[in-house]
């Protein structure tokens, strides 16, 4: 018989006369083009789906036209006048057939409606004259604009004035 060499000084391993190798460890490898697929989808999807919300305006109609010939003429009673000092303090007065005014009623941002309600009640043809000072809060402002909203009265006539320098007397008078 021939004789063959049965040590193998190879690397594999010999059974039953056969040569075995030892397989490669192979990389993974993983094909991301599904997921970039996926990724923009998604992105498109919620580029047209969301909605780019617009910046909310109070709108202010302003009258057009001249202002001491277009004057509207009011009667003192029908007059209330809410006035806010620098403080952001809140007075109320109420003016006279003989064109005066009430004292200055210091009133919290709370009380605002129902003050204007109770005084709807007795005169329905009320008009509101709106004075702020300049170094008050526009919170401020905006939440006495709330609050005239919120009042349970039919007609809703206001105008904003300048606040002038007998105002601020009367309402440093008045403690605010």
């Amino acid at each position: 018989m021939s004789g063959g060499d049965f040590e193998s000084t190879g690397s594999g391993q010999e059974r039953g006369g056969k040569k075995y190798k030892k397989p490669k460890a192979g990389s993974v490898r993983i094909d991301m083009t599904p997921m970039v697929d996926v990724i923009m989808l998604l992105l498109t999807f919620f580029m047209l789906t969301t909605t780019l919300s617009a910046p909310q305006l109070m709108s202010i109609n302003l009258p057009k036209g001249d202002v001491n010939k277009d004057r509207v003429k009011l009667a003192a009673n029908n007059i209330l006048f809410i006035r806010i000092s620098d403080k952001d303090n809140i007075f109320v007065s109420r003016g006279r057939e003989d064109g005066s005014e009430t004292p200055l009623e210091k009133v919290n941002i709370n009380q605002v409606s129902q003050r204007i309600e109770r005084e709807y009640a007795t005169n329905a043809d009320l008009t509101l004259l709106l004075r702020f000072d300049r170094a008050s809060k526009y919170k401020i402002m905006v939440d006495v604009f709330d609050e005239i909203n919120r009042a349970q009265i039919k007609d809703r006539r206001y105008a904003i004035q300048p606040m002038e320098q007998k105002d601020k007397d009367a309402l440093t008078a008045a403690g605010g």
